[in-house]
């Protein structure tokens, strides 16, 4: 029923010229379909032309984005990016996507519709890079272009990619959070304990981050500070059990220093958990700028930055890549670097900073 909807969508919206969007619940995946065609008003962004030309590569193709979660504030800034692209690019989008992180199924039933819709291109960021390497090597290997954001897949049966290079980025993080730690006074001799919670395990985006992490922490942090190895949380990106995991971290480990969030849910679960407890004297690095970490960082009480993606630019260019795929030409890289920012209370407004977050 989903796929007969998309479909009459995508003809409805097509021969109206209107842009328009509904929502449902079917059979546990959340889904919602989000039209974008060339008719419509261009709207201005820092980080995307302007000028809306209808690109004659894209005329009339539709290019399916299937996101995580729907809803989602990481997400919804990655959706903007590819229905910026639809209206600029004159193609139209049709976006997708689970309510959980834990939903494999769900999004290889959403996959396997835009297969069977015939989409132009399908930008995707697979849930499990195990479980969905199959499927997606079978979308690609028939014919329709597959651009992968945000995660990769275990194989490289895709056309292009676009994401963060998660290992430094992972780096990137434990070198910030050892030099607050060292900021804060907390001596190299001092018991520190720091707590990691994570959205999935099945994610090689969130494993390559922590990855980097322990191995710059354990290259070049005082031997005393432990990170909590043996006692990583899997939240599948529920909130709720996010804030209930930062607070048995507070109460398990009396020495608790700091903590690290990978992705956007485990740092907002760390952020609501740190905020409730009034614990300003834990240190914080996260992932990803949702509402919450934003309100941390503007109070100026707790210690805290994250590590801030160009999702904007992963959803523009992750549709602009496959309209490309699709008129049959080449990409120069298959995998691209989108790179990181470090956010906190210093440069949270610099405009080179606001032009990421607010795109």
């Amino acid at each position: 029923m989903r796929k007969v909807t998309a479909v009459f969508l995508a003809a409805a919206m097509a021969v109206t010229g209107l842009v328009g969007c509904s929502s449902k619940t079917t059979g546990g995946a959340a889904t919602t379909v989000a039209e974008t065609t060339s008719a419509a008003a261009p709207e201005k962004s820092e980080g995307a032309k302007t000028e809306a030309k209808t690109d004659k590569k894209a005329d009339g193709k539709t290019i399916y984005v299937i996101v995580k979660v729907l809803g989602n504030q990481y997400w919804s800034v990655l959706q903007a990016g590819a229905e910026q692209a639809g209206r600029e690019l004159g193609c139209n989008v049709v976006v997708v996507g689970t309510a959980l992180e834990s939903d494999i199924e769900g999004q290889l039933t959403l996959l396997q519709n835009a297969v069977s819709a015939q989409a132009d291109g399908i930008v995707i960021a697979p849930l499990d890079s195990v479980s969905l390497d199959a499927p997606i090597t079978e979308a690609n290997n028939s014919g329709i272009p597959v651009v992968l954001v945000d995660t990769v897949i275990k194989s490289d049966n895709y056309s292009a990619a676009l994401l963060t290079n998660n290992v430094e980025a992972g780096k990137t993080a434990a070198e910030e959070l050892i030099r607050r730690l060292k900021t804060r006074g907390i001596k190299d001799t001092e018991e520190a304990q720091i707590a990691i919670q994570v959205g999935s395990t099945g994610s090689q985006t969130i494993n390559d981050r922590v990855k980097g992490f322990n191995d710059y922490w354990d290259a070049n942090a005082p031997k005393s500070w432990t990170v909590l190895k043996n006692d990583i949380k899997v939240n599948d990106g529920d909130i709720s059990r996010a804030v209930g995991f930062c607070q048995d971290f507070i109460t398990t480990y009396p020495n608790l220093k700091a903590v690290f969030g990978p992705n956007n849910g485990s740092t907002v679960g760390f952020v609501t958990g740190i905020t409730e407890s009034g614990r300003d004297d834990i240190s914080m690095v996260g992932f990803d700028f949702s509402a919450e970490i934003e309100t941390m960082i503007r109070s100026e009480k707790y210690d805290v930055a994250s590590v801030v993606q160009r999702q904007f630019y992963m959803g523009y260019d992750g549709v602009k890549t496959a309209i490309e795929l699709a008129a049959g030409d080449g990409v120069k890289d298959k995998k691209i670097d989108t790179g990181v920012i470090l956010v906190d209370k210093n440069n949270v407004d610099d405009p080179k900073v606001q032009s990421v977050i607010n795109p």
